[in-house]
């Protein structure tokens, strides 16, 4: 019995050491590192992420590469891909992919940029902080008459409506309705002015007499002014 008992003791003395390796051994990596793949909504895909010429996917699929920019954000809309990208120089850019050739994204003054499309389909967009693209008036299809004032804000307008009327002259004249819209560098929020403006154009001439304060001329051609805090 006594042979026995000292047997098991000598046996378990000898696994501690064992035991203890176990311990603090490393253990091997669960698996080889995973791609720079970066997964969006939609089933799109970014790879590889955040490299300059890299490419954008749709179910695996490619569907836009440009060796100048790297593929970062996107914004699906209705008539088509919104791609955002840095480019050498480190500035953001916006891009467009579209099956329908008859869309169009063309850039404005102070980083925003308008897409226009069949139908008269007209919005307002730009990159807001880093990586997020923004649709200015996701509700409306006439966002518009874009104006910038050189330094820190952005108007532009949407039509709200519009009627047949009868001119001074006589004339049957078609008069639009706007709403006026402004949009500062900083802020997400856009300001929705409580004015209303008519023309006899969907083109308003709109333009920044000051730093803050935007003019417009109306239906009638009267020149008016409003100030922008």
């Amino acid at each position: 019995m006594r042979v026995l008992f000292i047997t098991l003791l000598f046996s378990l003395f000898l696994s501690l050491p064992l035991v203890a390796q176990e311990k603090t051994e490393p253990a091997p990596a669960d698996a080889a590192p995973k791609p720079n793949l970066t997964e969006l909504k939609g089933d799109y895909q970014i790879f590889p992420a955040g490299r300059m010429g890299n490419s954008l996917y749709h179910k695996k699929k490619r569907i836009f590469t440009r060796q100048e920019l790297s593929v970062r954000a996107i914004l699906s809309l209705k008539q088509g891909l919104v791609v955002y990208g840095v480019n050498q120089d480190g500035k953001d850019q916006l891009a467009l992919v579209s099956d329908d050739d008859k869309v169009k994204l063309e850039p404005l003054s102070g980083g925003f940029y308008k897409l226009t499309a069949k139908g008269g389909v007209t919005k307002i967009l730009r990159v807001f902080e880093q990586e997020t693209i923004q649709d200015l008036l996701p509700r409306s299809n006439t966002a518009g008459n874009f104006v910038f004032n050189g330094e820190d804000k952005g108007a532009f307008t949407h039509i709200t409506g519009g009627e047949q009327i009868e001119t001074p002259e006589g004339k049957l004249r078609y008069q639009y309705s706007f709403k006026l819209h402004v949009v500062k560098a900083d802020k997400e929020k856009i300001t929705n002015l409580a004015m209303v403006v008519t023309a006899y154009s969907p083109r308003l001439s709109l333009r920044w007499s000051k730093k803050n304060q935007l003019q417009f001329t109306n239906g009638e051609g009267k020149i008016e002014r409003v100030n922008i805090r």
